[in-house]
């Protein structure tokens, strides 16, 4: 599966479109609202090829989870069988002559939890893998809980050092938007990699507060990186324990 190891690389496009063999469109909502009294979150799409019979291969090439939904992942279904979270690549054969559904369903499974998440889906023909579609795909529970709203007024993006800073284990972290943003706040240790995944979800403008929790990690230096649009910010803080 494709992982984002560095805390500077950007994403900034949603659907990227370099076909003409088919098309795949998703045909849920941008962010699908699930909530607590489900263990899945369903998001659909559509795969159709113009002309004639394709095989097309469809993989994920990027997940991003809520701590709560990390540990259950997200699986994939098509009209041949539904695949189990650790299966990122599904080829299957589409043709627009016959009566196949063409209908593809990503589920988050969140096991009865609040969180949220993001998947990117790729379609790409096998016979010509630089043919391809990619589609978004994402799914909140309305009461996330974790991300705390101060105002909504806000004129700028900023991120705050945050308090108490060295910390033990628990740390407050303020963040500012100005318009609706898709927004993620991660954490790195100090190579790097990613230890916490604290907001993947769609924010309104405003002031926002947040608590992490370092129970588990070694102390050290560690870098939270904020990202909303094209904006990114990253800074320290040092875990003593």
């Amino acid at each position: 599966m494709y992982k984002i190891k560095s805390i500077l690389l950007i994403f900034i496009f949603n659907a990227s479109v370099f076909s003409q063999g088919f098309t795949f469109v998703r045909i849920s909502p941008p962010i699908v609202i699930g909530s607590t009294s489900q263990y899945e979150i369903p998001t659909k799409a559509v795969i159709n090829p113009l002309s004639g019979t394709l095989q097309i291969r469809l993989i994920r090439i990027i997940e991003e989870l809520s701590p709560s939904w990390d540990s259950f992942g997200t699986g994939i279904c098509n009209y041949v069988a539904c695949y189990p979270p650790d299966v990122d690549t599904v080829i299957s054969t589409y043709s627009s002559s016959t009566n196949t559904d063409d209908t593809i369903t990503i589920y988050f499974y969140n096991y009865y939890n609040e969180g949220a998440g993001f998947v990117r889906m790729r379609a790409e023909l096998v016979s010509n893998p630089s043919q391809y579609i990619e589609q978004d795909f994402r799914a909140v529970t309305p009461g996330y809980i974790g991300i705390k709203p101060i105002s909504n007024i806000a004129t700028e993006y900023s991120l705050s050092q945050n308090y108490p800073n060295p910390f033990n284990p628990f740390t407050i972290i303020n963040f500012t938007i100005p318009v609706t943003q898709y927004v993620t706040l991660k954490i790195y240790d100090i190579l790097g990699r990613e230890v916490r995944s604290l907001i993947n979800t769609d924010l309104t403008p405003g002031e926002y507060e947040i608590e992490f929790d370092a129970t588990g990690l070694s102390s050290g230096m560690y870098y939270y990186c904020l990202k909303a649009g094209e904006f990114v910010a990253v800074k320290k803080m040092v875990l003593v324990k």
